[in-house]
């Protein structure tokens, strides 16, 4: 092939990257992690009950707000029912849940090596032939909210159970997809309650 040919190929390489990576960026941040005790029997759960009222489940006030409180509870009870647990009273649950929430500022920094050739801008790749090479670094802030749903046992008041989702957060949203993306990550949060040992 001669180099002609070469240079169209690469083009559509970076045309081909470009894609998978606008795609691959408008999927999901969110990550999911969660610890629990081994020892404790969750077989024996099948009823629940709050463990408080819920009215102050952070610092931030874009998170206590009866708003997103009523979203977050409704989408761990609607978790809860879908795997069979049935809310009741807290003086006959089998285990009580809890949740919190908070905002964080992070830091992202970029750093980026480019070429100009005649044949256009890319990244990716320098060609020593063309030189040209440039070096680029950006720093933004963006923010990563975080939900934690806590499962503790009612009678010792001890945490059995955790999960913590983080996602960075967009721009602002309407109502109906904050909710859609509160009601997915609860269900990613709680996918694996309760705990099973392998």
């Amino acid at each position: 092939m001669n180099r002609e040919g070469n240079i169209v190929k690469r083009f559509y390489q970076y045309v081909f990257i470009a894609v998978v990576l606008l795609v691959g960026g408008s999927c999901s941040t969110l990550s999911v992690s969660t610890d629990f005790n081994p020892a404790y029997d969750f077989t024996k759960l099948k009823t629940y009950a709050w463990l408080d009222d819920g009215s102050v489940p952070s610092d931030d006030a874009r998170v206590n707000n009866d708003l997103i409180v009523d979203r977050v509870r409704k989408a761990v009870e609607r978790t809860l029912a879908a795997k069979g647990y049935v809310q009741v009273g807290s003086a006959s649950a089998d285990f009580t849940v809890s949740w919190f929430g908070a905002i964080d500022k992070k830091l992202q920094i970029d750093t980026i090596d480019s070429f100009y050739s005649p044949y256009g801008y890319g990244a990716l790749y320098r060609d020593s032939f063309w030189g040209g090479g440039m070096r680029t670094t950006t720093t933004r802030e963006y923010e990563v909210g975080t939900l934690i749903v806590d499962i503790l046992d009612p009678k010792e008041q001890k945490l059995i159970w955790r999960g913590t989702g983080k996602e960075r957060i967009g721009s602002s949203k309407d109502p109906e997809s904050v909710t859609k993306e509160i009601n997915e990550a609860i269900a990613a949060i709680m996918k694996d309650f309760p705990a099973v040992l392998q």
